[in-house]
C-alpha cells in the first residue's frame, strides 16, 4: 500500500481513503476496457476537433491529450510519441479503465466524481504505475447537464505546471460550447424538418416571399393551386415564376396586409377562384423579412361558413307527425324523392310544413352530409335577388367591392331550398334554368363560369299552374323543378293527425314552461272543428299563445281565441223559428263550414257545396257573408 503525499488536496485525500477502505493494492496494473460503445464513439467524434485544436495550441514535446467517457474509460490518447510510449509502459493504452475502483486515485476519475477540474501528479496517484505521469482533467457535460466524460492533458510528473489545468478547463469549455452549438443546430434542423412536414400537410397553400421578391418556400398545396412545380419555382422571383392577381402583387410591393380576399388566380389549368391573404413579416427592429402568402380554394371557406352559421338540416322523417291517408301518401312521395337525385317540388298551403319535408328529404338522401341552404324568393327585394342567388363578382382588385358567393355556390354538395320559387322574375327564371341545365353559373357582373353541384328543393302554392298558363312562370323551369312532386295536405284534411300534433306540441311546450298541460274536451272539440287556414304553423302559434296567457294546467274553451272557440258548435235557430228560418240558418252554416274547409277559396267552396261560383256568391250576399266570415267571430253564432 502506497504512502500519501503531504499535504494532499481534500479530493485526493478522500480518494486515497476510499482506496484503502477497499484494500486496493498500490501495485495494481491497469485493466484494458472493452471497445468503445456507440455513446463513446459519438463523444469521440464530437471532441476530435477540440482535441486537435488543443494539441496544436500546446505544440510542445512532453504533452498529450486524453479523452475519457462518463465511466472513466480512456477512449483516446493523442500527443508526443515519447510521452505516449511512457504512458503505454504505465498501462495507459486506450481503451483502459481509469475509474478509482480499478485504477486508484487519478485526476480523470476525480474530475468525473467531484464534477469539477482536478490535477494529479506523481505520488498523488494511488497506483505506482501512474507515478511517472501527471494529469490535468476537466469534466465534460451535455447540454442537459448529464456528465459525458473528461478531457485531460497528460504530461511528465516532473513537468506539471499550474497553467496546465487552466488549458484543460479552457479546452473542456470550448468542447462544451461546441456540443451546445451542435445540439442547438440539431434541434433547429429537427424543428425545421417538422415545420416543413407541417407545411406540406396543410390544406392551404403557403408561399414565403423574401425581401428581394424571391420565393423562399412554397408548399405542394400552393404549387398545385397555382399550377407550378414547387422545385422549379423555388428561389426564383415570385412575380416572374408565378403570375399573381394584381391585388396580391400590390400588397407585397407595398408591404401591406391583405386579409381573405376572393381573387382569381390564373394558372395553366385556367382561372382558379381562391381566397388569398398576405402577411408582411418584420423582425423586432422593424426590418422587413418578407411576406407570407396563403392561398386556399374559395370552396373551403364556403364549407366552413356553412358549418359555422349552421346551414344544416336538422329535421328527419321521424319528426314528421301524421298517420292519415293523405299524410302517408305525402310521406311515400317524399321517401321516393329522397332516394333519387332529381329536383323536388313541394306543393301545399302556407304553414303545412314544407321546410320540414325539405329537410327530411335532404337528410335521407345521398347529400345528407352537405349543406342545406335556404332562400325565400318572395322575401328578398328584386334588385338583390340575383346577387343572393348567383353571387357577385366584385372588381378585379377587390378594393371597392370584394366578390361574394351566392346561395347556389354555398350549397355546393348539398341542397338549395327555394321557398316561393314562383316569385322569381322571368329573367332569373331563365338564369336558374340555364344553371340547372349547364351545371354552371356566372355571378352578377361576372364573366367566368363556375361549376356547381347542388340539388334543388323548391316550394310553390296552388297557383303555379295558373302562372304557367298566364306566361308568368316558365313551363320548362316548372318541369325541371318538379321531377318529383310532393303534395302536402292541409291540416283540415288530415283528420285525427290534429290530435297527434296537439299532444306532441303540448309535450314540447310543457317542457319549455316547466309544467304539464292538457286540453279540456270542449277545447279539443273546438280545435278539431276549426279549419286552420294557417295549418300546422297556426296551430303551434295558437297553443303557444294560449299557454303564455295563463298558468292553468287544463286549457278550456274559454282560453282559446274567440275565432276558434266560436266555431265549436253550429248556429242554433231560435226555439220558435219557422221552417224557412231553419232552412236559412242551415244553408248559412253549410256555407261557413265549406268555406273554412276550403281555406276561404271560393272556387273550392262552391265545388264542396255542389253549386257554381256565381250561385255561391249570390247566397253569400243573401246571408250577409264575406270571406272574412269564414274566420272571424260573429255574435249571432253564440
Amino acid at each position: 500500500m502506497g504512502a500519501m503525499p503531504s499535504p494532499p488536496a481534500p479530493p485526493i485525500l478522500r480518494s486515497w481513503r476510499r482506496c484503502r477502505e477497499r484494500a486496493l493494492s498500490a501495485d495494481l496494473a491497469l485493466l484494458a476496457a472493452p471497445a468503445p460503445g456507440l455513446a463513446a464513439q459519438e463523444l469521440l467524434a464530437q471532441a476530435r476537433s477540440s482535441i486537435e485544436d488543443l494539441y496544436q495550441l500546446i505544440e510542445r514535446p512532453g504533452f498529450a491529450v486524453l479523452l475519457a467517457d462518463a465511466a472513466a474509460v480512456a477512449i483516446d490518447l493523442e500527443g508526443d510519441p515519447e510521452l505516449l510510449a511512457l504512458a503505454a509502459s504505465c498501462g495507459v493504452v486506450p481503451p483502459v479503465h481509469l475509474a478509482e475502483e480499478l485504477a486508484g486515485t487519478n485526476a480523470i476519475d476525480l474530475a468525473l466524481r467531484e464534477a469539477q477540474p482536478a490535477q494529479t501528479a506523481g505520488a498523488e496517484h494511488y497506483a505506482h504505475a501512474l507515478h511517472p505521469l501527471a494529469f490535468a482533467a476537466a469534466p465534460l457535460f451535455a447540454v442537459s447537464g448529464q456528465p459525458l466524460g473528461a478531457l485531460a492533458i497528460v504530461t511528465y510528473a516532473a513537468s506539471i505546471h499550474p497553467h496546465t489545468l487552466g488549458l484543460a478547463i479552457a479546452a473542456a469549455q470550448a468542447l462544451h460550447n461546441q456540443l451546445r452549438a451542435d445540439r442547438l443546430l440539431a434541434e433547429a434542423n429537427d424543428q425545421l424538418a417538422e415545420l416543413y412536414a407541417t407545411l406540406e400537410t396543410m390544406s392551404e397553400g403557403l408561399v414565403f416571399i423574401g425581401p428581394g421578391d424571391e420565393i423562399r418556400r412554397i408548399n405542394s398545396r400552393a404549387a398545385e393551386l397555382v399550377g407550378v412545380s414547387a422545385r422549379a419555382v423555388a428561389g426564383r422571383r415570385f412575380t416572374a415564376a408565378i403570375d399573381p392577381p394584381p391585388l396580391v402583387r400590390l400588397a407585397i410591393a407595398r408591404r401591406e396586409e391583405l386579409t381573405e380576399h376572393e381573387l382569381l388566380w390564373q394558372s395553366r389549368k385556367g382561372a382558379v377562384a381562391t381566397l388569398c391573404s398576405v402577411h408582411p413579416v418584420f423582425d423586432r427592429g422593424r426590418r422587413y423579412l418578407g411576406a407570407l402568402l396563403t392561398i386556399r380554394p374559395a370552396q373551403s371557406l364556403h364549407q366552413l361558413v356553412q358549418q359555422v352559421v349552421g346551414a344544416q338540416a336538422r329535421f328527419t322523417f321521424r319528426d314528421v307527425i301524421g298517420q292519415s291517408p293523405a299524410m302517408l301518401q305525402a310521406l311515400h312521395q317524399a321517401h321516393m324523392a329522397a332516394n333519387a337525385t332529381g329536383s323536388v317540388l313541394l306543393r301545399g298551403e302556407p304553414g303545412v310544413g314544407k321546410e320540414l319535408f325539405a329537410q327530411a328529404i335532404h337528410n335521407a338522401s345521398s347529400r345528407a352530409g352537405g349543406p342545406f341552404v335556404g332562400l325565400n324568393c318572395g322575401a328578398v327585394p328584386r334588385p338583390l335577388l340575383a346577387g343572393e342567388l348567383f353571387g357577385e363578382e366584385g372588381d378585379p382588385l377587390g378594393a371597392t367591392q370584394p366578390g361574394r358567393p351566392g346561395k347556389i355556390e354555398l350549397a355546393r354538395g348539398g341542397v338549395l331550398y327555394l321557398e316561393e320559387v314562383s316569385a322569381l322574375p322571368l329573367d332569373l327564371q331563365t338564369a336558374l334554368l340555364r344553371a340547372i341545365e349547364m351545371r354552371r353559373i356566372i355571378r352578377s357582373d361576372g364573366t367566368r363560369p363556375l361549376p356547381i353541384d347542388v340539388r334543388i328543393i323548391a316550394t310553390a302554392g296552388d297557383d303555379l299552374e295558373r302562372q304557367v298558363r298566364e306566361g308568368r312562370f316558365r313551363p320548362d323551369l316548372a318541369a325541371r323543378l318538379s321531377v318529383f312532386t310532393v303534395e302536402i295536405p292541409p291540416l283540415r284534411q288530415r283528420g285525427d293527425d290534429l290530435l297527434l300534433l296537439v299532444n306532441h306540441m303540448l309535450l314540447l311546450l310543457g317542457e319549455r314552461i316547466g309544467r304539464q298541460v292538457a286540453l279540456a274536451p270542449d277545447a279539443l272539440q273546438a280545435l278539431r272543428s276549426y279549419p286552420w287556414p294557417g295549418n300546422v304553423r297556426e296551430l303551434e302559434l295558437t297553443l303557444e299563445r294560449t299557454l303564455a296567457g295563463g298558468e292553468k294546467s287544463v286549457i278550456t274553451l274559454e282560453d282559446l281565441p274567440p275565432a276558434i272557440a266560436l266555431g265549436a258548435a253550429p248556429l242554433a235557430p231560435p226555439a220558435t223559428a219557422s221552417l224557412e228560418e231553419h232552412h236559412r240558418l242551415s244553408e248559412r252554416d253549410a256555407i261557413l263550414r265549406a268555406g273554412r274547409e276550403a281555406a276561404g277559396h271560393l272556387g273550392r267552396t262552391a265545388a264542396l257545396l255542389g253549386v257554381s261560383r256565381a250561385t255561391l256568391w249570390r247566397k253569400m250576399l243573401r246571408h250577409g257573408l264575406t270571406r272574412e266570415s269564414f274566420w272571424h267571430e260573429r255574435e249571432e253564432r253564440r
